[in-house]
């Protein structure tokens, strides 16, 4: 005969086992993806940009030579995203340099991003398109002469 105790023991045992295998949903890539927090701030006044500056967010490196557009890293409805549309990226950079930009999926195997940035802005705005050609976490590096900035952000699909 089995004892009550005995399978209570047991059932205390497979409960615990149970338990230990949970996993919370809230462990999921994007929340592993360690971001960098854009910036509130007002850009430089630049001649190409036809209204005067006004505050948002951007990406900006110490030296604040090198701006990204980040208000996709705060609206939900409208984030990065993979794919070929691309997204709209406008740069601040030292003036009349040109402008580099890479970048890398970090959580996973995935071709380099694409970015256009046309030629040959006298000022120090640049416009570009970055693509990505997958969802997930992604390092984005730019470069104009010997200044730099890099990010990271989540891309949705």
């Amino acid at each position: 005969m089995i004892r009550p105790r005995f399978v209570i023991i047991i059932w205390f045992v497979f409960l615990l086992i149970g338990c230990s295998s949970f996993t919370p949903e809230n462990t999921s890539a994007e929340n592993s993806c360690l971001r960098t927090e854009p910036m509130w701030l007002k850009p430089p006044e630049d001649a190409a940009v036809p209204h005067p500056p006004t505050y948002g967010y951007y990406f900006v490196n110490e030296d604040q030579s090198i701006w990204a557009s980040a208000w996709q890293a705060k609206d939900e409805e409208n984030p990065f995203r993979a794919g070929e549309e691309g997204n709209k990226v406008g740069w601040f950079r030292p003036a009349g340099a040109e402008l580099e930009i890479t970048g890398r999926r970090l959580d996973a195997e995935a071709p380099p991003l694409e970015a256009e940035a046309g030629c040959c802005y006298p000022t120090r705005f640049q416009a570009s398109g970055v693509y990505f050609p997958t969802e997930g976490c992604w390092e984005v590096n730019a470069q104009a002469n010997d200044r730099k900035l890099s990010f990271v952000i989540w891309v949705e699909p």
